[in-house]
């Protein structure tokens, strides 16, 4: 666990965090630009400014963090020129790392930012070419896109740039605004729903008469429940070398062969690490003991009570649930210090979703909704929340497996969200003896994670 959690702070999340701070600071200040013949003053003006130093000061922390890196240096000099600061320090940095991706760099920003003049049409498409291969996607990279044109004395076509770049952030801000108020309607319904359960609905989940419904089949005993997470913990330590490895160099990987590239890495990842998990259940638990695996984990598309359709809304009006509960979990978390997700997966996704690739999307929304949907609660709760309540109560049992899952992640920074997310998966499998809603409901909220990505940095 000790290694996993070190291998982790080597991944680079803070310094794609702080880059994608930066990215977003400066979108807002080119939709309020986009916006100019609406919003005057000094109001204006203060927030514009406002933006540039936070843009600012979240660059030089990821600079400080990644000092080696020309993409970096070359947004603080495409930002620096943006707001009429010298650049000459932060291209002299460039010019001594030596690596084709930062000579390439170099090159443009001398062009663009250092002689202002692209002298012929070759260093024309040269820069062109850098700047869509080299420079990841997103406001830095749109910034170029015009500079170059301007550099190039190409007027007609840097005007043509110029307006499709505020039209592009007129359309930003539109779409921010539409998923404001879309989230605020879904946390309104989530209050709503944990208003019903708190005071409508029976405050025991569970009778006596129905324990049957929601514990373990056979008693398989603590020793069993110990061996499948120690030799599910012992994977995951054997992948950490590999997982270091990679989720080191992502930005690279992103950039030099696509996002649907790192989508499918992730997926080989996640499954070498949690896969086995499900192995291992069948074959130390369920094997011994003619259990069927459906049966073991109670994954029932049928209950008593609701049928498939139902089980699924269940699972929807958890995921609503979970909106403002979480919102309230990573507040506190704050309050106490933590700087958010250390989780290598966080640094995938903000480094690939920039990259406009229908394929992709699908696969992430595969690799971070559905794979951990199956996999995690069919051990945390088809398993290790159904052995627990032979011997304990729901609360205990809630509380319990909602701890390990938290733990089980190894992000001390979203300890809390996670401990709240799996103790209402846990409720919701107490409430509906149904693992399908705790699984609609996971992959929801990580799907919906994604979504949020792609919407505000894609």
């Amino acid at each position: 666990m000790y290694t996993t959690i070190e291998a982790r702070k080597g991944a680079g999340n803070e310094v794609f965090v702080e880059s994608d701070k930066a990215e977003m600071s400066l979108r807002m200040t080119s939709s309020f630009v986009s916006l100019k013949e609406l919003l005057k003053g000094n109001q204006f003006e203060d927030q514009l400014a406002k933006c540039y130093v936070e843009a600012g000061a979240a660059l030089d922390k990821a600079i400080k963090l990644a000092p080696e890196s020309s993409i970096l240096l070359t947004k603080r000099i495409i930002l620096d020129s943006e707001t009429s600061q010298p650049i000459k320090k932060d291209l002299e940095k460039i010019h001594k790392i030596d690596t084709p991706k930062a000579k390439n760099l170099a090159k443009v920003c001398d062009w663009i930012y250092a002689k202002k003049k692209i002298g012929s049409e070759v260093e024309y498409k040269e820069a062109v070419k850098i700047i869509k291969t080299e420079m990841t996607a997103g406001w830095f990279q749109d910034v170029l896109n015009v500079q170059v044109e301007k550099a190039a004395g190409h007027k007609k076509k840097y005007e043509k740039e110029l307006s499709n770049f505020l039209e592009h952030y007129k359309i930003y801000l539109i779409k921010l605004a539409l998923f404001m108020v879309t989230a605020a309607i879904c946390g309104f319904v989530g209050v709503i729903v944990i208003i019903v359960q708190l005071f409508m609905l029976p405050r025991k989940p569970t009778s006596d008469a129905e324990r049957a419904e929601i514990m373990a089949p056979v008693p398989f005993g603590g020793r069993v429940v110990y061996t499948v997470f120690i030799a599910w913990l012992s994977t995951e330590y054997l992948v950490v070398p590999l997982l270091k490895g990679v989720s080191g160099d992502l930005a690279n990987i992103a950039t030099e062969r696509g996002a649907f590239v790192v989508a499918l890495l992730t997926a080989a990842l996640y499954l070498m690490q949690n896969l086995p998990s499900i192995f291992y259940i069948w074959f130390f638990a369920f094997r011994h003991h003619g259990v069927k695996f459906l049966d073991g984990i109670h994954l029932r598309f049928k209950t008593e009570r609701r049928g498939l359709i139902g089980l699924v809304m269940a699972g929807v009006l958890t995921w609503f649930a979970a909106i403002p509960l979480v919102m309230v979990a990573g507040l506190v978390a704050q309050k106490f210090g933590s700087q958010g997700s250390s989780n290598p997966i966080v640094a995938v996704v903000l480094s690939s979703v920039k990259e406009a690739n229908p394929l992709a999307i699908i696969m992430f929304l595969i690799t971070l909704g559905v794979l951990p949907a199956l996999c995690e609660e069919t051990l945390f709760r088809g398993f290790l929340y159904t052995n627990l309540r032979r011997k304990f109560g729901a609360f205990l049992s809630i509380i319990f497996s909602a701890a390990l899952f938290s733990l089980a992640h190894f992000d001390p920074g979203g300890a809390l969200p996670l401990f709240v997310l799996g103790a209402l998966f846990a409720f919701v499998f107490e409430r509906t003896k149904s693992l399908v809603p705790a699984m609609v409901a996971h992959c929801m909220w990580n799907s919906g994670t994604f979504l949020i990505a792609l919407t505000v940095l894609g």
